[in-house]
């Protein structure tokens, strides 16, 4: 897929729009040439055209972009795209994802969940094998509640709708912690026109319902979970339940608090990224998405009705799964299989 090549300057990519199945225009850009990424925005918070206009969001975008083909987008209800807006939900996102992705023409991508999205990005990588090669989790969890159990968020969500001026203000401090006074209040106005106090107000509603836990053993691609350590708002705790959850996943633990990507030390997070993105794009030994899935619950000791429950298959469709598994990893046994699946870091 060829992006906007040049964006030289602060000349921003053309912002283009995608038609939902729901009926709604979700705005994006595309930027750079090569295998894509498609990242997702950080919702609530999202605005193309005003992160284009900040120097340090740009220079991560332009990062982002050697190399690949990056997709940004802004969600439902937040920047460019429409903001009227009754379904928040995860499938109301993933939406969301399918309109973009379907009008880039992408076939396959790597795909990053930031924040509030995280649970959406893992949705789609379980159900959506053949289409994402990578997945990257920034900054994010698998459970809502995971989140809002601490008290600095409730305290921050109670301010929306009493204090917006004080809450986008504090949400501009998280954002750029690591930042001169000039950039806090970058981020702050960054904030305040990315969504409206309502439009905050019923996406952290929203919010509370996302849970993608059950999902997480079904996700095949391999899988990156960036974190910082000095969060306050989420603990590593949280990042290194995300990671467990996800059999062969790898987590790094970054300096600093912020959770926006594109503050502090971003060429740790930039080169955590290419690192993990130079794996190539293939099976070992011509195992399928699925046929990966199904070796990894394999090695997490999952019997064949299992596996089925898991994967929402049935028993003889499992079954012939793992024989084709044991054909082309040359395994006699689930002790084997077993075997072979560490040996590959799938387990």
């Amino acid at each position: 897929m060829a992006g906007e090549r040049s964006a030289a300057g602060t000349t921003e990519p053309p912002i283009r729009y995608a038609r939902t199945s729901d009926g709604l225009n979700i705005a994006f850009w595309t930027l750079g040439d090569g295998p894509a990424l498609v990242h997702m925005p950080g919702f609530p918070v999202s605005h193309l055209r005003l992160e284009w206009q900040m120097a340090a969001c740009r220079a991560y975008y332009r990062g982002l972009a050697r190399g690949r083909s990056l997709v940004r987008y802004d969600s439902r209800a937040t920047g460019l795209s429409e903001r009227i807006v009754d379904d928040l939900s995860i499938e109301g996102h993933l939406r969301d994802l399918e309109a973009v992705v379907d009008k880039t023409g992408i076939d396959r991508f790597a795909l990053m969940g930031v924040a509030h999205l995280g649970p959406a990005a893992i949705t789609y990588a379980a159900q959506h094998p053949e289409r994402v090669t990578h997945l990257i989790l920034w900054y994010t969890y698998a459970r809502a509640p995971d989140l809002s159990s601490s008290a600095r968020v409730e305290a921050g969500r109670s301010l929306v709708e009493r204090d917006w001026e004080l809450y986008t203000e504090l949400a501009g401090q998280r954002a750029g912690n690591e930042l001169d006074e000039a950039a806090v209040r970058e981020a702050t106005a960054y904030v305040r026109e990315a969504n409206s106090a309502l439009g905050t107000a019923a996406a952290f509603r929203a919010i509370r319902s996302f849970d993608a836990s059950d999902r997480l053993p079904r996700v095949t691609a391999p899988t990156l979970v960036l974190h910082r350590r000095g969060s306050r708002v989420l603990g590593a705790d949280v990042a290194r339940g995300l990671a467990a959850g996800i059999p062969g996943s790898r987590l790094v633990m970054l300096e600093g608090g912020s959770w926006a990507p594109f503050v502090g030390d971003v060429d740790a997070v930039l080169s955590a990224i290419e690192e993990f993105l130079r794996e190539p794009d293939t099976s070992l030994d011509g195992l399928t998405p699925r046929e990966v899935q199904v070796l990894r619950l394999i090695a997490a000791g999952s019997s064949n009705r299992e596996i089925a429950e898991a994967l929402v298959l049935s028993e003889r469709t499992v079954a012939r799964h793992v024989t084709n598994i044991y054909s082309k990893i040359g395994a006699h046994s689930k002790a084997e299989a077993t075997a072979y699946a560490f040996r590959h870091d799938l387990a």
